[in-house]
């Protein structure tokens, strides 16, 4: 009798001490595994559990409609978490029941994943499915989460790298880019100051309507053209945190990323791509050039941003990938 006491005494123990021990995330179907690249089994196996953590919590809580992303804080940085949360409040955001097998790549602060698939639930039907991108400390946490670029256009860019070190920049810059990119999603203006250079050059394309004359009742592209306007990087800040401020969620996607190196000063480097922006009832398609300077390794700035209007209100095309702003655009001094 003493001794069935005793038992029962410690079953209660027990199921009192799974009432204590957090709920953990569970969603049906979704898998993930490292096939490569982990210097250990015992990291392989951190990292594959941090990251299904993730991929359960974001469609958990999606599914009950949490206000506040519901997630096992000790599994990410301070910093992952804050942008996580900044992410959640402009759109929640699910994973598909999927299997996801990949290769753990080596990072200069420690290790990355690529090409998580999510659906982010406050974008448009046909922008709704993205990827993410989710950066890891050596300890296995996660220490940061962005949208990611395509896999292959990924794999593209670093496969042009000429040396050891272009290859580490080029690695820097795609994060930058996906980084940058993820900021307007979760409207992080403080991110945006920054990358952007105290003196940073951002000019922005404008299509204008002119008044027709009276001899001139059908006119198409002659009477559309783009006016370039000259901001400075407070200027920018303030009118984008307008816009953060009027809209919910805004979305912005990038295609078609190019890299290339200055070939004189071999710290700056020219990013173009096809920017896709979304915010409320506006939306626009263009070209972006980022001219990134490496100057500070630690901390590489946007000194040049230029965006151009891919066409007009009548859907004629205006810019050509060929007529975009490069580097040799911009006379560099040193």
């Amino acid at each position: 009798m003493k001794k069935n006491y005793k038992l029962f005494r410690m079953g209660l123990t027990l199921i009192f001490m799974h009432a204590l021990i957090p709920r953990m995330a569970m969603a049906d179907g979704i898998t993930f595994k490292i096939i490569d690249g982990a210097a250990s089994d015992a990291l392989k196996a951190t990292i594959e559990r941090n990251t299904l953590h993730l991929m359960e919590s974001l469609t958990v809580s999606a599914d009950v409609g949490a206000k506040k992303l519901k997630i096992d804080k000790t599994r990410f940085t301070p910093e992952a978490v804050k942008e996580l949360g900044e992410i959640w409040k402009g759109s929640a955001m699910t994973c598909p029941a999927v299997t996801v097998r990949t290769r753990l790549l080596q990072t200069r602060g420690g290790y990355q994943v690529r090409g998580i698939p999510v659906d982010i639930l406050e974008a448009d039907k046909d922008e709704e499915r993205q990827e993410l991108t989710v950066d890891f400390l050596p300890d296995g946490r996660i220490s940061d989460v962005s949208i990611s670029m395509d896999l292959h256009r990924y794999e593209e860019i670093m496969a042009q790298q000429e040396t050891p070190l272009d290859y580490v920049r080029r690695q820097i810059i795609v994060g930058f880019v996906e980084d940058f990119r993820t900021a307007y999603n979760r409207k992080d203006i403080g991110f945006l100051q920054q990358v952007y250079g105290d003196k940073a050059l951002i000019i922005t394309g404008r299509v204008v309507k002119e008044k027709q004359n009276s001899d001139q009742v059908s006119m198409t592209m002659a009477n559309n053209k783009v006016i370039y306007i000259r901001q400075t990087k407070q200027e920018y800040l303030t009118n984008l945190a307008g816009v953060f401020k009027r809209n919910r969620f805004v979305n912005v996607r990038f295609e078609d990323i190019e890299v290339v190196q200055h070939p004189k000063f071999d710290d700056i480097y020219g990013v173009t791509l096809k920017q896709y922006w979304h915010a409320g009832a506006y939306k626009d398609v263009g070209y972006l050039f980022l001219l990134i300077d490496f100057k500070d390794e630690d901390h590489p700035l946007v000194q040049v941003r230029t965006w151009q209007p891919e066409k007009n209100n009548i859907g004629q095309v205006i810019t050509k990938r060929e007529d975009v702003f490069h580097l040799g655009s911009f006379k560099i001094v040193r």
